[in-house]
């Protein structure tokens, strides 16, 4: 039995019966406080960065293992991202706008790799992903996505819900992991701590915490 959502004001479930019924709550949940928290972000607001004019033109001509801030931007016509998959200390900052990407890219690919049993690098890499031009493209792309992973957990069978939801499948790296630990992890997990970061960034920007 699939579970139900009712949302008045705030969202709860009913009628939690098995695996499938969390995650479906857990990311349905993430889902609606990801976009309420979203909703709301202006255009300036979703490019903010602490940088003063001049200094983000020298910062934005640096390698992004060198870059004070991450951020979106055009190349060769083209919207991209900074990104290196090497840990950097100190971390740079990020954008609201780079943190819905690395959101709506990160849960693309998860799925992806759910769907196919492929890692990333084979028939997909993260530079064939969208990368959305606006603030309300970019809301749309992680609506789509998240909504998208939901139908795919409605879509696993009844009957063998459990034992999909519990074999191998790849995380985009390779790694193989349970199912649910992908969903978990890679979607689930991943929207509800970076909705609280930017939160915690409209928060900065608006009253200069």
């Amino acid at each position: 039995m699939n579970m139900q959502i009712v949302r008045n004001d705030e969202t709860r479930a009913v009628g939690i019966r098995s695996a499938r019924d969390v995650l479906l709550l857990g990311l349905e949940s993430g889902r609606h406080s990801l976009l309420e928290t979203i909703a709301d972000v202006s255009d300036g607001e979703y490019e903010w960065e602490p940088l003063s004019i001049a200094e983000q033109v020298i910062d934005r001509r640096l390698p992004p293992q060198q870059k004070r801030v991450w951020r979106l931007f055009q190349q060769n016509g083209a919207w991209t991202y900074d990104y290196t998959p090497e840990p950097l200390d100190p971390c740079p900052f990020t954008t609201i706008a780079w943190i819905m990407n690395h959101v709506a890219q990160t849960a693309d690919m998860y799925l992806y790799c759910l769907k196919t049993g492929k890692p990333e690098g084979l028939d997909r890499r993260w530079e064939d992903l969208p990368v959305p031009s606006s603030v309300g493209a970019m809301s749309s792309y992680i609506d789509r996505v998240l909504t998208e992973v939901r139908e795919y957990l409605l879509s696993l069978p009844e009957g063998t819900a459990q034992s999909e939801l519990n074999k191998p499948a790849p995380a985009p790296w390779g790694e193989m992991r349970p199912t649910y630990m992908n969903i978990w992890g890679g979607v689930i997990e991943h929207v509800i701590q970076h909705s609280i970061q930017i939160a915690a960034r409209k928060d900065r920007i608006r009253y200069g915490w």
